[in-house]
This record gives C-alpha cells, sequence and structure tokens, in this order.
C-alpha cells in the first residue's frame, strides 16, 4: 500500500514539474504572454468557470497587459484589452473559408433582409402593432397590472419577434412549421435563409427546421434581456424617465378622429436624432449591461498558433478608461450625447462591442434596436412603472448563462405595477402597413 502510494505521489509531482516545462516549450516568443500559468493548463478553466464574464474584467486590472493568451489543455484563447488591435486582426478572418462556403456566404446572403429596406420596415411595423395591442391591454385594466418585469419583458420580446420574424405560422406557436411551409410566409430573414439553406446548398426541411433552432436564439436570446434592462434603468432613475418622457412628448400630436381625441407618435423618427436622450439611454445600457464576447479562430501560424481562439471580451472594452474616461465603471445615460460634445473626446467606436464588429457585426442590430426603443417609448408615454415595494434594487445575475450577451437576473424583480391612463397611437401607415 505504502509503495503504491508512493508511486501515485512521485506520478503526480513529475507531472506538475514537468507541465511548466511543457508549456514554456511550446509558447512561441511571437505569442502574447501566458498567464495563469501557476497551475498549467488547467488553472484558466477553473478561474473561468467559476467567475464567468467577470473573469477578463479581472485578469485586464490585475495584469493590465494590451493581449495575452490563456493556455488550455488541447488549444489557446487569446484575450485582447486594447481597443486599438482589434481592426488589426483582418489576417484571421481572411480566407477563414471559401467565399462560395456555407459559413462565410449565408450572412452575407441575409444581410439585405436586415438592413434599411422594405423587409426591415416590414418586421419594425409588425413587432410595434403587438405592442400597441399590449398597451391596449394594459390600458384596458382601468388601473394597475402587476407583472414580474422580466417575465413582461421576455413575453413581449418572443411574442413581437416569432410574429415578425416567423411569420402567421410561427413556430413558437406551431412546432409543425417547415413541413407546413410556413416559411413562404415568413419574414424577408427567414425567406433569404431558406433560399441560401436550401436553394443553395440543398438543406432539407427538417435541417432548415434545425437551423431555426440556432436563429431563434440569435434574435431572442439578447433582445429579452435588454429590454428588461433598458426598462429597469429608465424607471429605477426619476431624473432619466423625466428626460426620456419630456424628449417622447415634444413628438406626440394631438387630435381628433370621429369625434374621439386621439395622441398620435410616429416612431419612425426615433433613431432619426429626434430622441438623443433615449437613444444614448440605450446604448448606454448596452455599454454598462453587456457580457458578451466577440471571438474568432486563427487559420494560420503567424503571431498566434493555428486553430486557437481569439477572444474579445465585451466587459473588458466597455470598462476601459482609456476609451470611456475616469467613470467608466458607472453608468451614464448622457454619456453618448455628452461625447459628441464640441471639445469633448469622442469615444472609441472600436471599444463598443455590444453588438460585436468587423464579420461578427450582429445582422439583426438594427431590428432589435428599433423593437427595444419603440417597447420603451410607448410605455415610458403611457404608463407608470413601479415595484410593489416602492424601491428599485439592482438584481444579481450570478447564475445568468455564460454564454448570454447581457446578463439575465437571478430573480425576476418581484412585481411591478403598470399604471396610466394615456393611450397612444402609432402612425396610421405603420398600422396598415404591418398587416
Amino acid at each position: 500500500m505504502a509503495s503504491t502510494f508512493s508511486v501515485v505521489v512521485g506520478c503526480l509531482a513529475a507531472t506538475y514539474l514537468f507541465l511548466p516545462v511543457l508549456l514554456h516549450m511550446t509558447q512561441d516568443a511571437r505569442e502574447p504572454p501566458a498567464i495563469l500559468t501557476g497551475v498549467p493548463f488547467i488553472g484558466p478553466i477553473f478561474s473561468m468557470t467559476r467567475e464567468k464574464f467577470r473573469f477578463c474584467v479581472r485578469l485586464r486590472d490585475q495584469y493590465r497587459l494590451p493581449i495575452y493568451t490563456l493556455r488550455l489543455p488541447i488549444s489557446r484563447i487569446y484575450v485582447v484589452k486594447a481597443t486599438e488591435a482589434i481592426p488589426k486582426l483582418d489576417i484571421m478572418q481572411k480566407d477563414l473559408m471559401s467565399e462560395d462556403g456555407f459559413r462565410v456566404s449565408w450572412p452575407k446572403h441575409i444581410m439585405p433582409a436586415m438592413s434599411p429596406g422594405a423587409d426591415l420596415d416590414h418586421i419594425n411595423r409588425k413587432s410595434v402593432q403587438i405592442y400597441v395591442n399590449e398597451m391596449e391591454r394594459l390600458q384596458a385594466s382601468n388601473g394597475t397590472t402587476r407583472v414580474g418585469l422580466a417575465e413582461w419583458a421576455r413575453e413581449m420580446m418572443v411574442t413581437s419577434t416569432g410574429e415578425a420574424i416567423w411569420g402567421p405560422q410561427n413556430p413558437l406557436r406551431d412546432p409543425k412549421y417547415t413541413k407546413t411551409g410556413g416559411y413562404k410566409t415568413a419574414s424577408g430573414l427567414v425567406r433569404k435563409r431558406w433560399e441560401h439553406h436550401h436553394d443553395l446548398f440543398v438543406f432539407n426541411e427538417e435541417d432548415f427546421g434545425r437551423g431555426e433552432i440556432g436563429n431563434a436564439f440569435a434574435v431572442l436570446g439578447n433582445t429579452t434581456a435588454t429590454t428588461f434592462w433598458v426598462t429597469y434603468h429608465i424607471y429605477k432613475d426619476d431624473q432619466i424617465l423625466a428626460d426620456v418622457r419630456r424628449e417622447l412628448s415634444a413628438l406626440v400630436r394631438e387630435g381628433e378622429e370621429d369625434g374621439v381625441k386621439t395622441s398620435t407618435i410616429d416612431l419612425a423618427v426615433i433613431k432619426d436624432g429626434c430622441c438623443p436622450i433615449l437613444m444614448s439611454t440605450f446604448q448606454e445600457v448596452l455599454r454598462y449591461r453587456a457580457v458578451s464576447n466577440s471571438t474568432c479562430c486563427s487559420t494560420t501560424a503567424v503571431c498566434f498558433a493555428k486553430g486557437s481562439t481569439l477572444m474579445m471580451p465585451g466587459p473588458v472594452q466597455h470598462s476601459e478608461t482609456s476609451d470611456w474616461g475616469e467613470d467608466a465603471v458607472q453608468f451614464d445615460y448622457l454619456r453618448f450625447i455628452r461625447k459628441r460634445e464640441p471639445g469633448k473626446k469622442r469615444f472609441n467606436r472600436v471599444a463598443f462591442r455590444s453588438f460585436g464588429g468587423g464579420h461578427t457585426l450582429c445582422p439583426g442590430r438594427n431590428f432589435a434596436t428599433t423593437e427595444i426603443v419603440s417597447l420603451a417609448a410607448l410605455l415610458v408615454l403611457q404608463f407608470d412603472v413601479t415595484p410593489v415595494g416602492g424601491k428599485w434594487v439592482d438584481p444579481t445575475f450570478e447564475n445568468s448563462p455564460i454564454a448570454a450577451g447581457f446578463p439575465h437576473p437571478d430573480k425576476d424583480i418581484d412585481k411591478v405595477l403598470f399604471s396610466g391612463d394615456k393611450a397612444m397611437n402609432i402612425v396610421a401607415e405603420d398600422i396598415a402597413a404591418a398587416e
């Protein structure tokens, strides 16, 4: 027994001594410096699992390196802190695959459907119409409606996005979507995906349906959490609420229809510079709350080992004082307005990673922005939202999935009350075009 124990201890000791040597011998001098090597290859995994999205921020503050290497058992991760290094990574994107290959070609194929134009207008109007229906339902309560804020935000995004993207046979309601040809009456995005996957790459309906599961995560994975945080930040701070409400109220047009007084707003003008405070608040929520990581893979061994992963963690880029100022860790709803003022240093656009960047730039960013700010506008103009306990408490999100781009609260804000007495219409053209 003693002999076996001695052999085991000896093997462990030899392994412990060998691993640092192996790490040193396989670390190219041209690579970014390796850190967390105290327990070679294993240490980064434990720390990453335990700390999640705080992991890279902690390493940024501890090591202050512009770029560094995390050595894993069978791979490497290069983590970028310095925003000036991000645009110089084109070498890792070139010839990733053929231009005619599936992975490279399909984002380009669907881009027209998500860029400003008729297809994007259609899904925007459809989602807004669902918001209008929800506002009417809340108004019909003739008092207050009590809901969980995160639950309500999730329901709004799932319902509006599902109908707008997948059409009348929304697969979130009908799981036989592809078999019944539901994609034929869907948005331009889904029709473009079908055209690419089926017509160009001969996917069958079953394969296409599996792909739509991933598409569902893409269009819903972050908008639900972002909607929650935008609503939370606007209503938590009385000054933000007052400023946003004043700005939006200036766009409201009072009128009369069939003897009934009406209040109408054209939501299309919100992003056109008419609501800088609302848009700045939205952008600040994206900066302050994003926990996403942009990643790409090295296909050639230049300064990085072939097959390694390059990571650009959003929390690091978004809290870097050299890019955002000494108050980078604070929430400032006017940050994106002040950065445009004469004489003020403009923020580094490369440092704003909420929608990714380069070839990973989110194709649905225009739709997501319209969805979220439109819902916020209709809510702010018609309702007060207050927590049942009377005090807004910043929720924790320790258990939020590590793959999430925006954190999901561990526990919903117990309940909030929606109360209001002013109905709001959108312009008639939008309603008609959504049909």
